[in-house]
């Protein structure tokens, strides 16, 4: 498995996080296999020994690249109600598309065969707009990534989860994707546990949460898939 295309690489992550990553790839102090987000894959990214000038003239550089507004203001992540935050459960662990099922979740045994980084990752990582569009057409962005495509389709001018969906979702008139996306924005690692639990799956993962829980009424402070083969 190979890194991730760089193309994209402006329009799909926070600035402030790709200076972070570049400064030091492994994303903390404690780990020296410079893997931070891909811990799977068998190759390390190097520093290069870059200034902070050279570093900040190469986050801008991708940016540009991306046609991305300079300075980046973050966007703000809706925060979910209860029901919302089940209804959004219930797509994130569907049986038609499990998330935790590719994506790594920090337990050993189960990351073994992960192909796709921690969705704790996501929020202060990734930019909600890039992710939605991944998940509605990631072979559009990234040909030939085993993330699956056709896990929405568009109905009544929304967006709407092709899987089989819980009762919760009669009546509901916004777009699935959106409520997925805010639900990853959001998540933590109790969620994440939970989850993992109630699918029969491993969740050790000791990502640091930034996760706002459903109705606490906070938002977003500041917070993030794009790979050859996965978000």
């Amino acid at each position: 498995m190979l890194p991730p295309k760089l193309l994209t690489e402006g329009a799909r992550v926070d600035p402030e996080w790709l200076l972070r990553f570049l400064t030091n790839p492994a994303l903390t102090d404690k780990d020296t296999n410079r893997n931070g987000v891909r811990n799977y894959l068998q190759v390390h990214m190097p520093t290069f020994s870059f200034s902070e000038n050279e570093l900040g003239k190469l986050v801008r550089f991708f940016q540009a690249l991306s046609r991305q507004p300079f300075p980046y203001i973050p966007e703000q992540v809706p925060v979910l109600t209860a029901k919302e935050t089940e209804m959004a459960r219930s797509l994130f662990s569907s049986t038609a598309a499990p998330c935790l099922k590719c994506h790594a979740t920090g337990d050993a045994q189960h990351d073994k065969n992960a192909v796709a980084p921690n969705l704790l990752l996501v929020r202060g990582r990734l930019k909600p707009d890039w992710v939605e569009r991944w998940i509605i057409d990631p072979q559009a962005i990234s040909p030939g990534t085993s993330m699956p495509s056709d896990l929405f389709r568009r109905e009544n001018n929304r967006w709407v989860f092709a899987g089989p969906t819980p009762p919760s979702f009669q009546g509901y008139d916004k777009d699935h994707t959106k409520l997925l996306v805010n639900y990853m924005f959001q998540l933590t690692p109790e969620e994440q546990r939970r989850v993992g639990a109630a699918m029969g799956r491993p969740q050790a993962s000791m990502l640091p949460s930034h996760g706002i829980k459903a109705g606490s009424g906070s938002s977003d402070p500041r917070r993030a898939a794009g790979t050859g083969g996965s978000r």
